[in-house]
């Protein structure tokens, strides 16, 4: 008898606790640099991607790459999409993002496009 109750109430515990409150972010993983002609690009908050000048120190330039639109009525941490890899080819950054998106910058004009990934991060 004290088994079935103890049964039943971890039953209702966890069936009446919210998932979200369950599910746990994973950490992301850093994203490294990539450095060319006395600039480095580097991820920064989530969205943004930085130049910033390797002797000096000062930031170049900053642009917003994507928008992650958060749904109030969700939980915000599940919703944040991150930038995965950056590469530059030629005078093209590529980024991609946590959901597998890619996307140009021009790094002489900062113009951010969507792209297709193609084989520029390959496996």
């Amino acid at each position: 008898m004290k088994f079935r109750f103890c049964a039943l109430l971890v039953t209702a515990v966890v069936a009446l606790t919210p998932a979200a409150a369950i599910a746990k972010i994973i950490p992301q993983k850093p994203v490294l640099p990539v450095e060319s002609n006395g600039v480095r690009y580097a991820a920064e908050a989530a969205e943004y991607v930085a130049a910033t000048d390797i002797t000096t120190g000062k930031q170049l330039w900053r642009v917003r790459v994507f928008y992650t639109h958060i749904k109030p009525w969700l939980e915000p941490d599940a919703q944040f999409i991150f930038i995965k890899e950056l590469k530059l080819v030629g005078g093209s950054l590529f980024v991609r993002d946590g959901k597998a998106r890619c996307y140009t910058i021009d790094v002489r004009n900062h113009r951010v496009r969507k792209a297709v990934c193609g084989g520029v991060f390959a496996e």
